[in-house]
């Protein structure tokens, strides 16, 4: 197979940011008096749509409420969002790929705005063909999303690879019917992610030996 395009994810699998949510939810688990959480227990138990991780940690609400309760936790995300760094190693590896004259986009569940902000913050928005999130702050909508850019560029699955780092992206990739490697460096444990997907590495390094060996 010759790979021609690849697309990322943003969160937790270029920008080390897991510990960010980990830190402003234990703040409302506070406010609310439910058992803070670690960045361990947030890798095992994270889960997409994000309502049912809320509830899963014991808050109660109405669709009303949590679009409240969101918006809060991501106008305090706003706050931090620019002090993670991303993942070391990474921005090599997209300069390499790119050199290769091989396509690279970002697909997220982050809402647009605010992704495009990120990568143009960290300086990547010249690696990448495109740059696209969702029109939301619930992270809903990807797999429609991943379906507009397939259309939009023409890409095609048996040249396409999907990289990310949650079950969501897996299922995204399946829905596309292109591959896909997990990487376990971010939001979702190593165990998880292996099993639901063969491909998963545990880090940068280890991703570019698969890249190497597989494309």
């Amino acid at each position: 197979m010759i790979n021609k395009n690849i697309i990322w994810d943003w969160n937790g699998t270029i920008v080390n940011d897991a510990w960010i949510f980990v830190d402003i939810m234990n703040r409302f688990l506070k406010k609310n008096n439910l058992p803070i959480i670690s960045l361990e227990d947030y890798q095992q138990n994270f889960c997409f749509p994000i309502q049912n991780y809320w509830r899963s940690l014991g808050f109660k609400f109405t669709p009303k409420e949590f679009n409240k309760l969101n918006s809060k936790f991501i106008s305090e995300y706003k706050k931090t969002m620019f002090l993670p760094k991303i993942h070391g190693g990474v921005f090599s590896l997209l300069k390499k790929i790119k050199n290769k004259n091989i396509k690279q986009y970002v697909l997220s569940a982050s809402e647009d705005n605010l992704l495009k902000k990120s990568v143009a913050f960290y300086k990547l928005t010249d690696i990448f063909e495109d740059v696209c999130g969702v029109d939301n702050l619930n992270a809903k909508g990807k797999k429609e999303l991943g379906k507009f850019l397939f259309k939009k560029y023409h890409l095609k699955p048996c040249e396409t690879l999907i990289i990310g780092d949650t079950e969501y992206d897996y299922e995204v990739a399946k829905m596309l019917n292109c591959s896909v490697v997990l990487i376990s460096h971010g939001h979702i444990n190593h165990e998880r992610l292996k099993k639901i997907c063969s491909n998963v590495v545990a880090s940068v390094s280890e991703l570019n030996g698969f890249l190497k060996n597989n494309y």
